[in-house]
């Protein structure tokens, strides 16, 4: 029942229906759900996994970091600080997630619900896009996320491509032809959505992520040739208001408007580094960066917002949760191979490929923040929990397999007809 209620939750997080239907905000659906869900995990009889990965106190000590930014920030003050409570709440989410998902079963189910509720949200984007639901910037018509928190054409475009590389570990599960196409049409629904969102960003996004893994697969010469026929398709179809906004990548002339948008992330990024300086040890606070320069504009990029609202303390509690990334990673790994070492066939193939997909979005992330001020989005949470509970349960497996609990998977014998 836990892994429904929490694939609920995400979904409701993602998709945001009461941002959608007025009357639904009205219900405060989702802390009712949330409050739901800590009392069934609570009252929940069996037992809990222990927050025993490495991810656990890098991401309790950036919650300090943030936390400490908070309190000492003169701009604001704790209770009325909106990122850092929607932070907490992240926080909450994770612990439930962590000690919920005990089995590699769980986490196909975890996992694939989280994708399921991404293509809902997009899907539900991309209908509203084809009824007329848009919005005019930059001389393009460009499609634009339902609801309010997700809404804006760069954030949407830009989340679409940190949550796609999810999609990569569904192809373990894939059995049947409707899951193949489930995962084609995920894929396509995606790619078409951030095209038609106008947004630089997420375009640069989206070609790195086709490209990279393109490049490091061992099928890229079949797959170089068909990404050769489909990225001038993918152009052709596009509006010409929207070559021209993506044109302005290469050629900053096509638009004044380019330019001034990207200097202005520059102006953003020394911004930050001016409150660094001012309040080097715990910065200004979350969401204080406007107010600290006497503006109502943000820092529109990750290392600006960082440095100037969370200070040195913060800085450092973020590289060590980006490193964390990297060390669940090579564990991982390195316990994939033991596995195969071992001949025990698919054992750990999931949670490998879990791996890879996290990296991914993360990397994502990160190239996010250099258009968008993302220190206290729940991709660092979410993204990070997945990786830490598949880092968990290949562990387990190991330990079965020294044990000998896991036995090599033995070939099928072939059965002679008499």
């Amino acid at each position: 029942m836990m892994n429904w209620l929490l694939v609920g939750y995400m979904w409701l997080f993602v998709h945001r229906p009461f941002e959608v239907w007025a009357f639904l905000g009205m219900l405060r659906i989702e802390r009712v759900y949330m409050l739901c869900l800590m009392i069934t995990w609570l009252a929940s009889s069996g037992e809990k996994r222990q927050l025993g990965n490495i991810f656990t106190p890098a991401i309790f000590l950036y919650t300090f970091a943030i936390t400490a930014a908070t309190l000492f920030s003169p701009f604001t003050n704790i209770l009325e600080n909106g990122d850092w409570q929607d932070w907490l709440k992240y926080i909450v989410f994770y612990v439930i997630l962590m000690t919920s998902v005990k089995t590699e079963k769980d986490l196909k189910f975890v996992v694939s619900g989280f994708i399921v509720a991404c293509f809902l949200f997009i899907g539900h984007s991309f209908r509203e896009y084809m009824s007329g639901r848009i919005a005019f910037a930059a001389g393009a018509a460009r499609l634009v996320g339902v609801g309010v928190t997700f809404s804006e054409f760069n954030d949407y475009g830009t989340i679409i491509v940190c949550m796609l590389p999810l999609i990569f570990p569904m192809v373990t599960l894939c059995k049947k032809y409707w899951h193949y196409l489930f995962v084609l049409g995920y894929i396509l629904l995606s790619l078409r959505s951030v095209m038609l969102t106008g947004s630089r960003t997420a375009f640069i996004m989206m070609m790195i992520l086709i490209v990279l893994p393109v490049l490091f697969s061992r099928y890229r010469f079949r797959l170089i040739p068909i990404m050769l026929i489909a990225v001038p398709i993918g152009w052709m179809v596009m509006p010409e208001s929207l070559q021209n906004r993506y044109r302005t990548i290469w050629d900053p002339t096509v638009s004044e408007q380019a330019n001034s948008n990207m200097h202005g992330r520059t102006v953003g990024l020394y911004d930050g580094l001016h409150n660094w300086a001012n309040y080097p040890l715990f910065g200004v606070g979350p969401g204080q960066h406007g107010a600290a320069i006497g503006s109502r504009f943000q820092a529109h990029n990750l290392p600006g917002q960082l440095a100037g609202e969370t200070g040195t303390f913060g800085v450092i509690t973020f590289l060590f949760m980006l490193s964390c990334f990297g060390l669940n990673h090579m564990n991982i790994w390195q316990n994939y191979k033991y596995l195969q070492e071992k001949n025990l066939g698919k054992e750990g193939l999931y949670c490998w490929r879990v791996s890879i997909a996290v990296v991914y979005a993360v990397l994502m992330v990160l190239f996010q923040g250099i258009g968008l001020h993302n220190s206290y989005r729940f991709p660092w949470i979410w993204f990070g929990a997945f990786q830490a509970l598949a880092a968990m349960i290949i562990q387990e497996k190991v330990d079965a397999a020294i044990k000998g609990k896991l036995m090599p998977s033995l070939p099928e014998m072939p059965i002679k007809k008499r």
